[in-house]
């Protein structure tokens, strides 16, 4: 029987530095503003007591906030699409554990298509979040050459990393549902045919083997995936951490996004 891993794991070392820095400005704005409390919580009950008729409209808030809110909200989507990775690996596996014998080619084909799936829409928000990176620094002189070099860097490795599994995707979707990406799927759906459309009873011996390989060979994925997942994302929260990172985990902001970019330059300005 394959391990469990659970749900949550430990967040990696940059993520969670990631986490405080951008979490910081909203949770002291929270603590010591009362209207945006009561504003929040206005707002919060308007879709709770009438989700489907409630269109909130936007709160006007600093460029600087709405720099920290707009960062964070791509952050938190890498993180979802790594917990989704990491819930196909947890449901997967308790799922073939239980699933009648008819239904275990379609389930093992139906959780290799959702992490293809989770893997593609996870590449496509961390490359969104390494966009949004080099295009609010870039205009800062300070930062331009450095988020261009590591955000180019690091966009090319992580697609290099899961080029093999966004193919297999595109293959998913557009081709076929059944492939010779996953060698062991591929064998148990002919076993299938030669046994319940041809009549071959003998091979049921072997498909018994199959369906435990496939199960096997879906397990080891999708933990690899989930891992490699949370790894990547590390690994660009690290490649930033240089440039736009303080080590008391303070985000910099880019100057032309300050609320007091003036005061900034007072500062920095030699004396006369």
């Amino acid at each position: 029987m394959t391990p469990r891993c659970p749900v949550e794991r430990d967040r990696p070392t940059y993520v969670k530095r990631y986490m405080v820095a951008l979490g910081t400005p909203a949770i002291t704005r929270w603590q010591n503003d009362q209207a945006h409390r009561e504003l929040a919580k206005k707002r919060s009950m308007q879709v709770i007591q009438a989700p489907w008729d409630t269109e909130l409209s936007p709160v006007g808030v600093s460029r600087e906030f709405g720099f920290l809110r707009d960062f964070w909200n791509l952050f938190h989507e890498c993180i979802q699409s790594c917990q989704a990775l990491d819930l196909v690996r947890d449901l997967a596996s308790k799922s073939m554990d239980s699933i009648e014998p008819e239904r275990h080619t379609a389930t093992v084909t139906f959780w290799v298509e959702s992490y293809l799936n989770e893997v593609y829409i996870f590449q496509s928000r961390l490359l969104d979040l390494i966009k949004f990176i080099q295009r609010r620094y870039k205009k800062d002189d300070d930062f331009t050459e450095f988020v261009t070099e590591v955000g180019d860097s690091l966009a090319e490795f992580v697609k290099e990393q899961l080029a093999p599994l966004i193919k297999d995707r595109g293959a998913h979707v557009h081709e076929r549902r059944h492939r010779q990406a996953d060698p062991e799927l591929a064998k148990l759906t002919l076993l299938d045919t030669m046994i319940d459309v041809l009549g071959h009873a003998e091979l049921n011996a072997m498909r018994e083997q199959a369906r435990k390989d496939a199960a096997d060979w879906l397990a080891t994925q999708v933990l690899h995936y989930s891992d490699l997942a949370w790894h990547l994302f590390d690994e660009v929260c690290r490649g930033f951490s240089d440039g736009i990172l303080l080590d008391i985990d303070r985000i910099i902001v880019p100057l032309h996004l300050k609320d007091n970019p003036h005061a900034l330059l007072e500062m920095q300005r030699p004396d006369t």
